[in-house]
């Protein structure tokens, strides 16, 4: 599933569904694709997908509320503001709202982590377990296979084998084909279950990186300019683009 489809998957309910970001909003389940495509951007990028960008930032911004789970960390906000000043953004209304910005994407991040953990720890255990059918299926199509041929023997004694002898190897060979039919379903399920794990582990965000967060984002957001640097191309073969242009 791609940035926009996950972020489309948890839009705000009531707001109609359209096929740009605007009106969406971040939440967990998102974030590992929003700061991969953050971290990934490479300037410049058209005007539609800065607007969306920003629709999508500023609109999450407005209305995140932070979990009680997470302290309030004086200290961790002022290294932030520190860092924002380093990087020649003085004026106030920017910096704190790039500070809220930020800080919502660290909650983010703390809640994308422990639900990445927990995933993590459900698809091992789901694992585990299906490996252990896997031999436990193994094991019991082996035994009834062996009665199979134990009971099939007594058809070679000389007096005539009674019903009862003759039906259950019967039954025994359909109990040990069942064993053995299931255990490709097991495998197959078993490649799945793995499949998530590493999927789950390969999107998982396991640090921040924090500078450069906050050069793309201000420049995304206008809140600083860095000369020889353009953050969006003008467009003039899409209509559509020139009207997100002029807006």
């Amino acid at each position: 599933m791609g940035f926009r489809e996950t972020v489309g998957a948890r839009m705000t309910t009531g707001r109609q569904h359209s096929d740009t970001l605007g009106g969406f909003t971040l939440t967990s389940a998102s974030f590992a694709d929003f700061y991969n495509r953050i971290q990934a951007l490479r300037f410049p990028i058209s005007v539609a997908d800065v607007l969306e960008l920003r629709d999508l930032i500023n609109h999450s911004a407005d209305v995140y509320e932070e979990s009680s789970d997470i302290p309030d960390n004086l200290e961790f906000r002022d290294s932030l503001e520190s860092a924002i000043h380093s990087f020649g953004i003085e004026n106030r209304h920017h910096s704190d709202r790039l500070i809220r910005i930020l800080t919502i994407l660290r909650s983010m991040h703390y809640q994308h982590t422990i639900s990445s953990r927990n995933a993590e720890q459900l698809y091992r255990a789901s694992i585990a377990q299906t490996r252990q059918t896997q031999r436990t299926y193994l094991r019991n199509g082996i035994i009834a296979l062996a009665l199979t041929g134990v009971l099939l023997l007594g058809w070679l004694l000389p007096q005539t084998p009674g019903m009862l002898l003759k039906i259950v190897p019967l039954i025994s060979a359909i109990v040990a084909f069942r064993y053995f039919h299931a255990i490709p379903g097991l495998e197959g399920k078993l490649e799945s279950q793995t499949q998530e794990l590493n999927n789950v582990i390969r999107k998982r965000v396991d640090s921040l990186n924090w500078r450069t967060l906050i050069h793309k984002l201000s420049l995304l957001l206008g809140f600083k300019k860095i000369e020889g640097v353009e953050v969006f191309r003008h467009e003039q073969t899409d209509g559509y683009a020139d009207r997100r242009s002029l807006h």
